[in-house]
């Protein structure tokens, strides 16, 4: 009686199981240009609620993205549809994602701790300048 329910548990699970391979489009972006793609989109992503220069949010930056890598949105959705057809080559290209956005944000903290350090250290130079030259001090 037990082998009988796991074999249709077997059987169940196996069925669950997507095998759907799409047709692999003529226009498909490369592995390599959809990571860095997929990097620069959630980058535009994120930035979208930042405030630019002219002191304004929800900025669509989407466009600039698929305008360096001289692509449209039709061929971005269709190379992705075909990626996500394919479960463990998409999670591997979002791993990547992930590694080069950490990577980009290591190098931000970086810079940013560094102009920190830089500025901490001129108000401290600032601060050891007397205030008040003495007399005996000013050249003639």
């Amino acid at each position: 009686m037990m082998l009988r329910v796991y074999i249709v548990l077997l059987i169940i699970f196996i069925s669950c199981e997507s095998k759907t391979k799409y047709k692999r489009p003529e226009n498909l972006i490369p592995r390599e240009q959809m990571i860095d793609l997929l990097v620069d989109m959630h980058i535009a992503t994120g930035a979208s609620d930042v405030k630019d220069k002219d002191n304004e949010r929800n900025r669509n930056y989407m466009i600039l993205v698929f305008e360096k890598y001289q692509i449209d949105s039709a061929r971005f959705a269709e190379s992705n549809f075909y990626y996500t057809s394919n479960i463990v080559e998409y999670e591997d290209i979002f791993k990547e994602v992930k590694k080069q956005l950490i990577k980009i944000q290591d190098q931000y903290r970086s810079n940013t701790d560094s102009m920190a350090k830089k500025t901490k250290d001129s108000i401290r130079a600032k601060q050891k300048i007397p205030k008040r030259l003495r007399e005996d001090d000013i050249v003639r």
